[in-house]
């Protein structure tokens, strides 16, 4: 089996609930390139996760959107702080 095929991809296929766990951490760009690969190999089949992955999406975008202008600012802040 070459690296990188449809069969390997398959061969290490995630489950759904699986899936589900990491989408956040998938959004937030948190997974490494296997488990990012795994999840977006889940979501292009299962017709299931579709909608958690929808959810979660849109949540983020909401989320990004509420927050003020100037907060890039305060998190620096919070961060050189801490």
């Amino acid at each position: 089996m070459e690296p990188g095929t449809a069969d390997e991809a398959r061969s290490r296929a995630i489950d759904c609930e699986t899936t589900v766990r990491r989408l956040w951490d998938y959004l937030d760009g948190g997974l490494s390139r296997m488990a990012r690969d795994d999840v977006e190999a889940h979501l292009a089949w299962c017709e299931r996760c579709a909608p958690h992955f929808t959810f979660a999406s849109e949540m983020r975008r909401a989320l990004a959107r509420s927050l003020p202008a100037d907060a890039g600012a305060e998190d620096a802040e919070l961060r050189y702080r801490v």
